[in-house]
């Protein structure tokens, strides 16, 4: 029995020790300066998981050109005061438009994101691309695209910098951090209906373990199988089961809940699975052990002795 629960927590050791993402930059917070003061400030409380990513997005930009238009260009040159008025209008007309980057590459915490697969661009990136060009934009994209304002060494953006009118610190304050979204329902589908040939295959492998019981002259074939294949179904099962971070609403809707679900279905299934299985090795080595005897024998005559005999019986 022992060594049943040595292999249970073997396997889900192997699931904390295959997956150590790297800590998120902030824990559920849309900028790392203000946190989630532009939600706060918009609605009156924090975002909780009915507040769509969009929204928590959009409530940010709000605040930071709110904020920006509050403090006066001191120290600018005429003509980098008129810009900087410039890129206030264009942060304005972004953030009313809504179409925001997704961070489709962290899911274990929000990231900036300057430019997604998609080709969606984040706020900062925007600014730039209008300003200074898209290839500026993309060669920024391509050294940092999911890192802080204040971690970019491009000299790309140092330059542009100069010339905005705005300062790095208030670019940090406009670029805002983004949650991974959901899987789309063709991915949950696929995710759906590949968990329950799975599972059906364990089922298969676990009726066949629980057959063996206590039986040496079976194979152990089914019970090796059953291991591999339940510690799979389970780690699979917990890498996919998404976390409160990931769990944000995005759009009104989301398919976390048939994730989660599914991802419950398989845990419970490999732990099944690979728990029989192992019963069904120890005990395919305690039948063994049972039809084995060890004794003392002695050897007759002038010369004889004594040694130890190994009797097994098949």
């Amino acid at each position: 029995m022992k060594k049943l629960f040595a292999l249970l927590l073997a396997g889900f050791g192997l699931a904390s020790c295959n997956h150590q993402p790297s800590p998120p930059l902030a824990t559920d917070e849309v900028n790392v300066l203000v946190g989630n003061a532009g939600y706060v400030a918009a609605t009156g409380h924090a975002p909780t998981t009915a507040s769509t990513e969009d929204e928590r997005v959009q409530a940010h930009l709000a605040y930071a050109e709110h904020r920006l238009r509050q403090q006066p260009a001191v120290g600018l040159s005429p003509a980098l005061a008129q810009r900087r008025a410039r890129l206030l209008d264009l942060l304005h007309r972004y953030w009313v438009a809504g179409v925001f980057p997704r961070n489709y590459d962290h899911p274990e915490g929000r990231r900036p994101c300057f430019i997604d697969r998609d080709g969606r661009l984040c706020a900062v990136g925007y600014l730039v691309a209008e300003t200074a060009g898209r290839p500026a934009a993309e060669r920024i994209n391509q050294a940092h695209q999911y890192d802080l304002i204040a971690d970019m060494r491009t000299p790309v953006l140092a330059d542009w910098v100069k010339t905005s009118g705005l300062t790095r610190a208030e670019c940090a304050l406009i670029q805002p951090t983004y949650g991974t979204p959901p899987p789309t329902e063709a991915e949950v589908k696929a995710y759906a209906v590949g968990s329950a040939v799975w599972g059906g295959v364990n089922v298969m492998l676990s009726a066949a373990n629980a057959s063996q019981f206590n039986r040496p002259d079976a194979g152990k074939g089914a019970a090796y199988a059953g291991v591999l294949s339940g510690t799979g179904q389970l780690l699979t099962g917990a890498l996919r089961l998404p976390n409160d971070v990931r769990g944000i609403n995005w759009i009104g809707g989301t398919t976390y809940g048939t994730e989660r679900t599914i991802s419950y279905l398989n845990i419970g299934m490999g732990t099944a699975t690979l728990a029989l299985s192992a019963w069904n090795l120890i005990s395919h080595r305690n039948a063994a052990m049972k039809n084995t005897a060890v004794g003392v024998v002695s050897f007759p005559g002038p010369e004889g002795g004594s040694g130890l005999s190994l009797t097994r019986r098949f």
